[in-house]
This record gives C-alpha cells, sequence and structure tokens, in this order.
C-alpha cells in the first residue's frame, strides 16, 4: 500500500511566474488539438464520426464542460502534480463510457494491489467520503515514473531547487544590510588588553563611528578617524555571492524542465525561426505528452475488438503548427494535384464549397512521366506513324 501527500508539493513554487507560464501553455496547447476517432483499413484513415466516443471525446466529455476546458485542466493537474486522474461513468444498459469526471489529484489518499488488481482510494476532504476504484475505472494520466505507478512531479524538483534559493538569497540580504561589502576596516592602536573605562570608551567610539559612517545613508561624508585608530584595506572575496548566482533558477531552467522552449515564455522571437521552433515542440515536447494521453484512451476506452479492426484514438498535432494563408494553400494544393487529397477534401480545408458530382471526389494526378520500354504504347507519333509497327 502506497500513500501519498494531498498535493505532493508542499512549498508554493506554482506562483513562480515561469512556471505558470510553462502549465499554461502545456494545457493550452493540448486542449486546442481536436481529439478524434479513426479506423485505419485498406482504403486508408477515415475518421469514425458516429462512433460511440466521438462526440464524447471531442465535444462534451461531460454535462457541465467542453472539450477544452475538459483536456485543458486534466493536462494541468499532469504538469503540476505529476497525475491526472479521470473517471469513468459507464451506461447502465450498453456497459460503454458515456461520461468522464475530472478526480483532483489531492483527493488520492492510497493505492494497492488487492489480488492482482490494482486499486485507487480517493478521498473529499470536505465531504470525508471514500471512493475506491478499480485501473480500468480510471484513466491516469502522468509523465515519468519511478515505479511505473504514480508519475513524478516537475514542480517538486523546482521546489526544492526553489528553497535552496530562498535561503541564500535571505544569506545575501543579510550580507548587504550588515555592510559587509565595505573595503576598509577600522583598527585601533590601543593595546587589546584594556579594562574599565579605557574599554568602554575604546567600544563607544567603534559603536559611534559604525552609526556617523558606515551604510548607504553615510555614503559619501568626510571620515574623521578617532583618537589611536586607523583605517585597514580588506580584500573581500565574495565567494557566497558567486554561489547564490549560480543558485539561481532562471527561466531557462524551469523552461527546460517542461520542455516549453523559451520563446513561448518570454517572447524572445524577433531574430528567431519561430515555425522551425514550433515544430521542434511539437515534436519533441508535445509528441511525448501526446503518446501519454493516446496509449492510456486507447486501452481503456475502445475494446480490444476494436484495436483489432485497427480503430483508434488521435489528437490532430498537426494543428499546433500555425501557417500564413499562402503556405496553407499551396500546401494543399500540392497533396490535390498529386493525387493524396481529392479536390472537395482540399476546398473543405480551405472553407469554400465543394465541387458537385463525384469528379471533386476522385484523386487526379499528371500523367507526364512514361515508361520508356513502352513509350510507343503512350505516343502520339507512334500511333500516327504508318511506318511504325506498335505491339
Amino acid at each position: 500500500m502506497q500513500t501519498l501527500s494531498r498535493n505532493g508539493v508542499t512549498g508554493q513554487p506554482h506562483k513562480i511566474a515561469t512556471v505558470f507560464t510553462c502549465c499554461r501553455v502545456l494545457s493550452e496547447n493540448l486542449s486546442r488539438m481536436p481529439l478524434s476517432v479513426w479506423a485505419d483499413n485498406d482504403i486508408g484513415l477515415l475518421e469514425l464520426t458516429r462512433h460511440r466516443l466521438y462526440y464524447l471525446l471531442k465535444y462534451r466529455p461531460n454535462s457541465y464542460q467542453n472539450s477544452q476546458q475538459f483536456w485543458s485542466t486534466v493536462e494541468y493537474h499532469r504538469n503540476q502534480f505529476g497525475n491526472s486522474f479521470v473517471r469513468k461513468h459507464l451506461n447502465n444498459d450498453s456497459g460503454f463510457t458515456e461520461s468522464l469526471e475530472i478526480i483532483h489529484p489531492g483527493y488520492l489518499r492510497e493505492y494497492e494491489f488487492i489480488n492482482g488488481v490494482l486499486n485507487y482510494t480517493f478521498v473529499n476532504p470536505q465531504s470525508t467520503e471514500q471512493l475506491t476504484l478499480q485501473a480500468n475505472e480510471v484513466l491516469h494520466f502522468r509523465g515519468i515514473s519511478d515505479d511505473g505507478i504514480i508519475g513524478l512531479s516537475t514542480l517538486v524538483a523546482i521546489e526544492r531547487q526553489t528553497n535552496i534559493n530562498e535561503r541564500a538569497t535571505a544569506t545575501i540580504d543579510h550580507f548587504y544590510e550588515n555592510n559587509a561589502t565595505t573595503p576598509m576596516a577600522l583598527e585601533t592602536e590601543l593595546p587589546g588588553n584594556l579594562t574599565g573605562p579605557a574599554a568602554k570608551a575604546v567600544i563607544d567610539t567603534k559603536n559611534d563611528f559604525q552609526e556617523k559612517y558606515a551604510g548607504p545613508q553615510n555614503a559619501g561624508k568626510w571620515i574623521h578617524l578617532p583618537i589611536g585608530t586607523k583605517l585597514k584595506s580588506i580584500a573581500m572575496q565574495f565567494a557566497d555571492a558567486r554561489l547564490i548566482e549560480t543558485l539561481r533558477f532562471t527561466r531557462e531552467d524551469i523552461s527546460a524542465a517542461f520542455g516549453v522552449p523559451l520563446f513561448m515564455v518570454d517572447g524572445s522571437a524577433e531574430k528567431l525561426d519561430v515555425e522551425q521552433l514550433t515544430t521542434l515542440f511539437k515534436n519533441n515536447t508535445m509528441g511525448p505528452i501526446v503518446a501519454i494521453y493516446i496509449a492510456e484512451i486507447n486501452s481503456k476506452l475502445l475494446t480490444r475488438a476494436e484495436l483489432e479492426r485497427g480503430i483508434s484514438v488521435a489528437f490532430d498535432v498537426l494543428s499546433l503548427i500555425g501557417m500564413d494563408w499562402q503556405t496553407k494553400v499551396n500546401g494543399i494544393k500540392e497533396q490535390v494535384v498529386n493525387g493524396l487529397m481529392t479536390p472537395n477534401e482540399g476546398a473543405r480545408k480551405l472553407g469554400n464549397k465543394p465541387i458537385t458530382g463525384e469528379q471533386g471526389n476522385r484523386h487526379y494526378m499528371q500523367a507526364q512521366y512514361i515508361p520508356l520500354e513502352h513509350y510507343e504504347q503512350y505516343s502520339p507519333l507512334m500511333k500516327t506513324d504508318p511506318t511504325t509497327k506498335t505491339k
């Protein structure tokens, strides 16, 4: 049996602006990708718009959330807590999933194996009601895990580093408050074994000098040295300051932890190829995240028979790549003229009216390349020349 804390994060690293921005970028980009059901058969990929999961996943997972709100929240939980949980509600007649409910990761109390079956126990702290669900009743989305069950939160690592930074910052604050940056020290020429009124006079002199000449408020004043004292130069080595500088958790560190390109965090994209960076973000960041969701959804929402027939759920990852109108038109045109897309499919993608009749639903390709071994079968000159015999 394993027990977890309510949120897995004891500090407040989620209040760091860069952390919030990274969570927002990942959540928004996942929720903007349409989720559809596809069949891979002999005629290619076919979107199954009448499948029982189509409306549930693409438009309305439950009665109070649309798909964007739902998947954005699920991904935010996964980034903040390392895990996100979705409960399946089944139809009593068909036995299939008819709605999905998000369960806050903070409600997870423990998980355990009973007779080889993984069980999750959730507790609502407001009502103290306990809910135990088997693994096949819950969609569990997680990232990296050290036991294959509970995911590790990126914020935990950031929190540990943040705590070190806070202590380091407090150290350097006190360092400057105590004027440890002064390059001079007040040294007395009087014997060090003074006692009685003489010793008190030396202490009062040092305190008076500290009050009159130390600190930023006394900068620039003429210094009058007390009798029996002199200023001594100090070679300060700011080892602590250099150490603290290396401990600072920069935007680059946090962005790298979440896999979000820096230009999406601070907007510094003037001299960068945004389209190329977006492609890298799609492939290296969103690609693995999409694989997490697809594997869990396919294994727990589709039957084995459906999977064997080539039915699967997929995100439209291409929607992440923004492109100008001309680039989009040229890309569709290339597919149409090379027989990869019908004219009507291209017209629909551009928002144009499809061609009436069956001609717009056929694939076309230019036939300008012919095999030289059978040149006489295709050449008009060879066919009209009476002296040429054709096979």
